[in-house]
C-alpha cells in the first residue's frame, strides 16, 4: 500500500513552491523512493501574499502528471483555496470532491462556515489545511465544533506533528489528514512517510477517504 501526499506546492514556477521543471522531478523522485503512490498538486488560489500563475496551473499540470506517471505516482490537480474577502472564491476539487481551504491565521474567518456550506451543499467535501498555523484557533473555539458539525475534515502538516505543535489536536482525534505541504524541501517525503506509519488512526481515515489501496 502506497501513501498519498494530498497538500502539495510542485508544480514548478506556478506559486510559492518549486521553481523549476529540475526541482519538481526531483521532489517526485524522493516521492517515489518515500513510497508514496499518489500526489494532489495544490496550488494557491487568491491567498493575498501568493503571486499564483493562474494561467499556466493546468498545461504545468499536465507535464507534472506525465513525469509523475513515469515514477509510478498518480497526480491530482486540486488547489488550496484562501478564503477571505472574496464573496465567491473558486476552488479546484480532487479525488472524488475535496476541497483544500486555508485562511486567515490571525484573525477568525467570516465566511468560512457559508463557503462550507456551500460546498456541501454541491456534494463536496472540505480539508481545512494546517491547522496548526491559526492562532485564533483552539480544540475548544467554537468554530471547531461548528465545522465538524458540518462535515469538515482537518489537516495538519507533518513538520507539526513531528515537533509536537498540533499534539492538542492530535489527543483529541481532532487531526483526519497529515499531509506535507512541501514547497521544495526533499526532507519532507520521508518524514511525511514516517509520519503517518507512526500514526496508523490517520493512515487508516486517509486511506479510507481517498480510496487508496
Amino acid at each position: 500500500m502506497g501513501f498519498i501526499e494530498m497538500h502539495s506546492h510542485l508544480l514548478p514556477g506556478i506559486d510559492d513552491g518549486v521553481a523549476s521543471q529540475e526541482d519538481s522531478i526531483a521532489m517526485l523522485d524522493a516521492y517515489a523512493l518515500a513510497g508514496f503512490t499518489h500526489i494532489v498538486a495544490t496550488p494557491h488560489l487568491y491567498n493575498p501574499n501568493v503571486l499564483t500563475r493562474v494561467q499556466d496551473i493546468r498545461t504545468t499540470f499536465a507535464w507534472f502528471a506525465q513525469e509523475a506517471e513515469q515514477r509510478g505516482i498518480q497526480a491530482e490537480l486540486g488547489s488550496e483555496t484562501f478564503i477571505g474577502s472574496t464573496k465567491e472564491p473558486k476552488a479546484i476539487p480532487f479525488l472524488h470532491g475535496f476541497i483544500l481551504v486555508e485562511v486567515e491565521t490571525m484573525i477568525e474567518p467570516m465566511y468560512l462556515i457559508k463557503f462550507v456550506r456551500e460546498q456541501i451543499d454541491q456534494g463536496r467535501a472540505v480539508i481545512l489545511a494546517h491547522i496548526e498555523r491559526y492562532r485564533w484557533m483552539s480544540p475548544t473555539h467554537p468554530l471547531v465544533h461548528k465545522l465538524r458539525e458540518q462535515g469538515v475534515f482537518f489537516q495538519s502538516n507533518c513538520t507539526a506533528v513531528h515537533n509536537g505543535e498540533v499534539n492538542q489536536y492530535l489527543s483529541r482525534d481532532l487531526i483526519d489528514i497529515i499531509a506535507g505541504d512541501n514547497h521544495g524541501n526533499p526532507e519532507v517525503p520521508a518524514l511525511l512517510a514516517q509520519t503517518l506509519t507512526e500514526h496508523p488512526r490517520v493512515l487508516s481515515i486517509m486511506n479510507r477517504l481517498f480510496a487508496i489501496a
